[in-house]
């Protein structure tokens, strides 16, 4: 009986892969609107550079720490001791910003680091799953992504609209409580559950990948710099604007957390339509989709700068960034051998995410130098310049990764005779 319980458990893998997920998008919708309520009331609008850059280092920090950990075989433990850490910080900060100011601005950069981080770890062990249970088949990633962008969807409908969600002390506590039950869940996940019996074949194949491997991480790196550079300096200016627009701190909760929503919402039917668009022959398209539209939009915006047209503007791009944009990224990663793919994919998620943050958190220092305040058509165009540029190295990364299979597969036709060779060989002899 406690065997054939241990195999459920182990086929069980991607549901609570799936589970975690699914409360780590709460977590990270429900913190970031509760963060985001908290300029330009508890804090100043002109702190929002500074913030993020210290935010944007401490995640790198951490991702390092992290990455020496991840490439041993026990990753599982430094990911549930992550989350257990995130936990007791959220809970030391809920009882102790009364007594210390400063952990209002401890808390605004707690939560720029651990939900990147966090989103990050959870990637990692849903790419250790499809490339060990499921033969590097991505066809999983929409489903995972619809599963989490609903359960966001909730979080930024529902959470924010508690009694609760006005009082810092009880929203923290309750972020606490998340972060607990995933690191519990993980519990019941094991490294390595399914790997199949051909594994030795599959790593030979990877260290044919290698040589071109190292370049698609080259062109990997720059995309996920300018993509987050692009959607940051949006998000940014997004928040300014809120800022403005409304007064009190309740009044922009309850915009952020319905705001947060209808991000999900987006985001979750464009996840429906990307996933019959990876069933096609257009998939490897959908990492060009993204930038292509919000340079477009982001030009024909330039012409009536007012609020709700970049509020629109910011709820499209997040649906196609957390749609179209992460499947083509997974697809990516999916070409990568094993081991390449665990000790990058931490430091791309979150030290290439930061950089990109960094520079947008850069760009709108600039912006905000100025008395008269930031000029949003200006900063449109700048936009419209980033999806351009990424757009270019979109293609460029996808050109690489048909090099690398077209190797592959070269390596392969020329390998298989011979170990039929061998093989007639042995026979005979």
């Amino acid at each position: 009986m406690i065997k054939s319980l241990t195999t459920r458990l182990s086929d069980s893998s991607l549901p609570i892969l799936v589970l975690s997920y699914s409360i780590l998008m709460m977590h990270y919708v429900f913190s970031r609107a509760f963060r985001d309520s908290l300029l330009g009331s508890r804090l100043p609008v002109s702190e929002l550079p500074g913030l993020t850059f210290l935010g944007t280092l401490l995640a790198i920090a951490l991702s390092l720490i992290c990455s020496l950990f991840l490439r041993s075989n026990a990753r599982i433990h430094v990911i549930r001791f992550f989350y257990m850490l995130s936990a007791a910080t959220e809970i030391i900060i809920a009882f102790q910003y009364q007594t210390h100011s400063w952990m209002l601005r401890a808390y605004y950069i707690e939560v720029s680091a651990s939900t990147a981080i966090g989103l990050s770890l959870i990637w990692v062990l849903i790419g250790d799953w499809t490339s060990n249970c499921n033969h590097g088949d991505t066809n999983k990633v929409p489903s995972v992504l619809i599963s989490g962008t609903a359960t966001g969807m909730f979080a930024g409908f529902g959470l924010v609209h508690l009694p609760s969600a006005n009082d810092f002390r009880a929203s923290l506590v309750m972020l606490a409580v998340m972060n607990v039950c995933v690191a519990s869940l993980l519990l019941f996940h094991k490294d390595g559950s399914c790997i199949s019996t051909g594994k030795k074949k599959f790593e030979e194949l990877n260290e044919m990948r290698w040589n071109w491997s190292n370049a698609v991480v080259q062109m990997l790196a720059i995309v996920t710099i300018l993509g987050a550079s692009t959607s940051t300096l949006l998000d940014l200016v997004f928040r300014v604007r809120v800022a403005e627009h409304f007064t009190s701190q309740a009044e922009r909760i309850h915009f952020m957390g319905s705001l947060q929503g209808f991000l999900c919402l987006g985001a979750l039917l464009s996840q429906f339509a990307v996933r019959r668009l990876t069933s096609g022959a257009w998939a490897k398209r959908c990492l060009t989709l993204y930038p292509g539209i919000v340079t477009a939009a982001a030009l024909a915006s330039v012409a009536m700068p007012v609020f709700y047209v970049f509020k629109f503007l910011r709820i499209g791009e997040y649906s196609l960034r957390n749609s179209a944009s992460r499947c083509g990224i997974e697809m990516v990663y999916a070409t990568l051998p094993d081991k390449l793919r665990v000790e990058v994919r931490p430091l791309m998620d979150v030290v290439g995410e930061r950089l990109g943050d960094m520079c947008a958190a850069g760009v709108l220092h600039l912006l905000l130098l100025e008395n008269t305040g930031i000029n949003f058509r200006y900063t449109l165009l700048i936009v419209a310049l980033l999806g351009t540029a990424l757009w270019i190295c979109s293609e460029w990364l996808l050109r690489r990764v048909d090099y690398m299979k077209a190797a592959e597969e070269r390596d392969s036709e020329i390998q298989l005779p011979l170990q039929k060779l061998a093989r007639e060989g042995a026979v005979l002899a």
